[in-house]
């Protein structure tokens, strides 16, 4: 038997392995120069710069905004094929298929919480939120006097009557005894207290229903019998006085107002009831909480008055010419009659933000967020007008939302050419502004899909087309820039710097606090800047068409916008703000309003019981102060 040559095969075996060897050095050493020159080229490659750096390639890109294209997008989002953009119609609901339709034809990624089957669908973009309307279905006052029915009113979009219509509030059944509590006023400096006389005959309004007088004693439409100075109309006609005395007295079950003949109303009762029936067809206010904190009110003829007062032996007119004419409060509780509503509520209704992304390049900084923000509703229409309806809303706000799209479309032309901005940019287009910013609300506070420490900065637009007949120069080239005094001033000394370098020719005018989207960011302590022309000629009328726009100045202030965002985007350091790790959370407060009721600190969210806004969370910690 032959034994085999081992040696020999053993030599084989060497032989191949160190050929395999040598393959796999060689391998790796391609691999790794191959490596090391990618590493190479990557390092070699610049970061985007920053407009203060590169003003140059920052207006190359800016250039690409222009007014053609802004109005290209303007008169079509602003016409009335969108009926006015009113949240949660399908006029607001068209508008959010074509900006997520042309977010996804730039290539923004889609950022919404819709979450589709198909990846492609416009929805993908969406954040769906629920809104509440704050007008019921139907309404119906039951009145009973001694236990006999005596009266009964009906209101809704279909139906109504000459004794009341719903007005504001809670939509909720309720039902109580009354008392009268003549016109609701608590003014001690003006001799006159409604709420003292009721105290005095211990008479408490828990769980009644209050009836006043509207308005205030008054001589004419401008004149106030009380002895305010020169006898101009107080807070108690002219603000939410009367709904913070009542609170501050008691939790009544609701408001009876008595809307008699007054200066300041033009029709009968019947008249402005069918028209507050004829509202009701429309959306009208709307809450992001099914059951809200202002107490319900309804507005009630003299007719009806006299017929719940029927017990007491009074008129409801010879009781307010008694207050006129002594400016003493006449108040008591109404024996042997109770009230009842019974309330039919409205469904629930759906709308959405549109949320567009584009990644930063930047390894260190992509985690780190640029919100830009515009809301896209508006008014609707209003079937009550005669000829033109419908609010198209071509400054406010469909300027500020078609330069977020140019924007982003200037943004992704500089990301192809090697330009990405070195932090995220988010682009929303928020719904629910004009029904009390509730889109930037969920967003802020209910459901943001980045970490709130992530947002380095607010850059928002709400009418940045248009020109304010107020403007303190009367100029009709400038912009508003608006921000907290800290941190926000160093983009405002930042926006001053981009403006010079890129030569744009533009009025920087700082602006009053015009409420819109940014507050809701502010309130959570993130640094913002603010565009407006503000209140513009055309605010808020049906007069807000896209002829109307002085497109060449738009598009000024997109570029302006644009450079601004640039240098955010890509600067080394964040814009300053606030450390959220040392803050604590002391409440929810109403956001400073004109009507005095941001003082009460609450211990949950919700609405304000006073004006009816959302709550917003109240902080305290390092530089809390200059931050709100």
């Amino acid at each position: 038997m032959k034994l085999p040559n081992i040696t020999g095969s053993r030599s084989r075996i060497w032989t191949t392995t160190v050929l395999a060897l040598g393959f796999a050095i060689c391998l790796l050493s391609i691999a790794q120069s191959v490596s090391t020159r990618n590493a190479a080229r990557k390092a070699s490659s610049p970061e985007t710069p920053t407009t203060f750096s590169k003003p140059a390639l920052v207006r190359r890109f800016q250039q690409l905004i222009t007014p053609a294209r802004l109005a290209s997008h303007l008169n079509l989002l602003a016409s009335d094929l969108f009926e006015g953009r009113e949240t949660t119609t399908r006029g607001q609901k068209l508008a959010a298929q074509y900006l997520a339709s042309q977010y996804s034809l730039m290539g923004l990624a889609p950022k919404g919480t819709a979450h589709p089957t198909d990846p492609l669908s416009p929805s993908a973009y969406f954040q769906p939120f629920t809104v509440y309307r704050a007008t019921p279905k139907e309404t119906q006052l039951e009145v009973e006097v001694n236990g006999s029915h005596v009266a009964s009113s009906t209101f809704s979009a279909e139906a109504h009557d000459d004794l009341s219509y719903f007005v504001r509030g809670n939509a909720l059944n309720t039902k109580g005894g009354v008392v009268f509590a003549g016109y609701g006023i608590a003014d001690d400096k003006l001799g006159y207290n409604d709420y003292a006389a009721l105290a005095q005959k211990g008479i408490s309004i828990d769980g009644k229903w209050v009836m006043l007088l509207a308005d205030e004693p008054l001589a004419d439409a401008k004149t106030s019998l009380l002895p305010t100075p020169e006898h101009q109309l107080s807070n108690w006609t002219t603000k939410f006085s009367k709904r913070k005395a009542l609170l501050a007295m008691g939790k009544p079950a609701g408001v009876l107002e008595v809307r008699l003949d007054s200066p300041h109303v033009q029709g009968t009762f019947a008249e402005n009831a069918a028209n507050a029936s004829l509202n009701a067809r429309r959306v009208g206010p709307l809450s992001l909480n099914q059951v809200g904190a202002l107490t319900p009110t309804y507005a009630i003829s003299g007719k009806l008055a006299d017929q719940i007062l029927s017990s007491s032996g009074h008129k409801i007119e010879d009781l307010r010419k008694q207050i006129d004419q002594s400016l003493k409060p006449a108040v008591f509780e109404v024996s042997g009659v109770t009230v009842q509503a019974n309330v039919e509520q409205a469904k629930p209704l759906e709308t959405e933000n549109v949320l567009a992304f584009i990644e930063g390049s930047d390894p260190q900084l992509k985690d780190e967020v640029v919100v830009i923000g515009a809301h896209y509703d508006h008014l609707g229409l209003n079937p009550a007008l005669k000829g033109d309806q419908i609010f198209n809303g071509a400054a406010d706000d469909g300027s500020g939302v078609v330069t977020t799209l140019e924007m982003a479309e200037a943004f992704m032309t500089a990301k192809r050419e090697g330009f990405g901005p070195r932090r995220s940019l988010l682009f929303i287009n928020f719904s629910g502004e004009e029904k009390g910013l509730l889109g930037s609300d969920f967003y802020t506070h209910q459901e943001h899909i980045f970490p709130l420490e992530n947002i380095v900065a607010d850059i928002n637009m709400d009418g940045v087309g248009g020109i304010d007949a107020k403007h303190p120069t009367h100029s009709r080239n400038y912009i508003y820039i608006i921000g907290g005094d800290n941190p926000s001033q160093e983009m405002i000394d930042a926006n001053r710097r981009v403006k010079e370098l890129t030569g744009i020719n533009l009025e920087l005018t700082p602006g009053p606090d015009f409420p819109s989207d940014q507050r809701n960011f502010q309130t959570q302590l993130i640094p913002f800047i603010y565009y407006s022309t503000g209140f513009t000629e055309h605010y808020h009328t049906t007069g807000d068409e896209p002829n109307t726009i002085d497109y060449e100045h738009l598009a000024r202030v997109a570029q302006l916008v644009f450079g601004m965002t640039w240098q955010v985007a890509n600067q080394d350091a964040r814009p300053q703000g606030v450390n959220r790790s040392q803050v604590t959370l002391e409440g929810y407060v109403c956001p400073p309003c004109p009507y005095e009721c941001d003082d009460v600190v609450y211990d949950h969210p919700g609405q304000c019981p006073v004006c009816g806004m959302n709550l917003v969370p109240k902080y305290s910690g390092p530089g809390i102060r200059a931050a709100r």
